[in-house]
């Protein structure tokens, strides 16, 4: 892991044991506020597993549907009879044991990580199933950066990564 991981995990921590104080105190207390604490834990428990529980690549993948969410950038998807035209990323939330779930519009799909292989293009991504018997195709308005990339040199020697477009694995090299 690396440095400024480890810096955002220990902020993720520090917040996550305030809350969890906060909502012990107030446990007994009938509001919806307490509720929407709640759910702020379930969100800072979903961030923390973006940090431990998931694939380099996916983790790749999680953070380009973050930037699409605040750069209001749109992502399309493929998958099996399903179609979404471009639509923005309303969530992106990693679940127990590696589960991906990400909500585009009102379509929301989920894959588990460690069942799925990689492949990365400058403005898609492609998740086959270990059986190969799913897909699932993310393609993106705004394409992969170089600065994105660069923060994740050992994608290339991923175990699930199959493939790298040559640009992307271009960008990649430079750093290492």
């Amino acid at each position: 892991m690396r440095e400024e991981d480890t810096m955002l995990l220990e902020c993720i921590e520090d917040v996550y044991h305030s809350f969890e104080r906060a909502l012990k105190k107030v446990q007994k207390v009938r509001s919806v506020h307490v509720r929407k604490f709640e759910l702020l834990l379930e969100e800072l428990l979903s961030e923390r597993r973006a940090f431990e529980d998931i694939s380099i690549p996916a983790r790749l993948i999680i953070e380009q549907l973050l930037e699409l969410q605040f750069k209001v950038g749109q992502v399309a998807l493929e998958a099996e009879y399903l179609r979404q035209p471009f639509s923005s990323v309303e969530s992106v939330k990693i679940e127990e044991f590696g589960i991906i779930r990400l909500k585009l519009g009102e379509l929301e799909v989920r894959w588990r990580d460690g069942n799925y292989s990689y492949y990365l293009y400058p403005d898609k991504v492609e998740l086959r199933a270990n059986d190969e018997k799913s897909a699932i195709k993310l393609f993106f308005s705004i394409p992969f950066n170089q600065q994105s990339l660069e923060r994740f040199p050992e994608i290339l020697k991923s175990p699930n990564v199959v493939y790298v477009h040559p640009q992307l694995e271009k960008w990649i090299r430079k750093v290492q």
